[in-house]
């Protein structure tokens, strides 16, 4: 007797109601001196262009959407809730790449991160390119840290387009030994399950044809 597997998504579209998100399966390490190593390539030529607002992603996601969150009730997709507390980047259809940490709140942690590389990042003239992230935990190399690498390509060696970092215990995590990440995408008129009686509405927005393909999309546990 054979079994059916289920596909993991190899692309986010935002089709139903302006967002859509999948998570990586949970890490698990041994030390609370590893830090998180994700990298993600994405193909942004159909996104921004297509009405998408931003894309996201997201390290350390715990909880999920409910009535003691910022959204009464839950907002799945690919047969999971969205996370209620994370931290993580987000990148905007103009190259602004920002920081912010998820509080289970209706107002989560923001500011803007600087590029240092020298370089200019515009996702309309390099609309695949790979990310590079590492953010610590309380101890090591990249205690309360976390830094973002966007390279040109579809390698994590390729030019740098984007290199920037926060830092301080707001942007830090405190170990659990389990790590989960997220992709995510939304366009500018995701309607909350606040607004719709705490059940979210499955319906097409603004933004229905706007696909992120996304490959290499792999989280490590690195020590030091």
């Amino acid at each position: 007797m054979s079994t059916s597997r289920v596909k993991k998504p190899t692309q986010l579209t935002l089709a139903i109601n302006d967002l859509d998100f999948c998570y990586l399966p949970p890490r698990l390490s041994l030390s609370p001196m590893r830090h998180n190593d994700l990298v993600c390539t994405v193909d942004c030529s159909w996104f921004f262009s297509e009405g998408a607002n931003h894309m996201v992603f997201a390290l350390d996601c715990t909880g999920g959407q409910g009535s003691y969150n910022p959204h009464c009730g839950p907002i799945y997709r690919h047969g999971q809730n969205l996370w209620s507390e994370a931290r993580g980047f987000i990148i905007f259809a103009d190259g602004m790449v920002m920081a912010e940490r998820w509080n289970g709140t209706a107002m989560p942690g923001l500011v803007t991160v600087a590029n240092t590389s020298g370089a200019i990042f515009n996702p309309a003239v390099h609309p695949v390119f790979t990310l590079h992230v590492r953010a610590g935990y309380r101890m090591g190399g990249f205690a309360d840290r976390m830094r973002i690498t966007i390279h040109q390509g579809i390698a994590a060696d390729g030019p740098v387009l984007f290199e920037g970092e926060v830092t301080g215990a707001g942007w830090g995590w405190d170990w659990t030994g389990s790590h989960k990440v997220a992709i995510a995408g939304i366009g500018p008129h995701f309607v909350t399950p606040n607004d719709t009686g705490c059940v979210e509405e499955r319906v097409s927005r603004d933004a229905p044809n706007a696909i992120l393909p996304f490959t290499n999309f792999k989280l490590r546990m690195v020590k030091g």
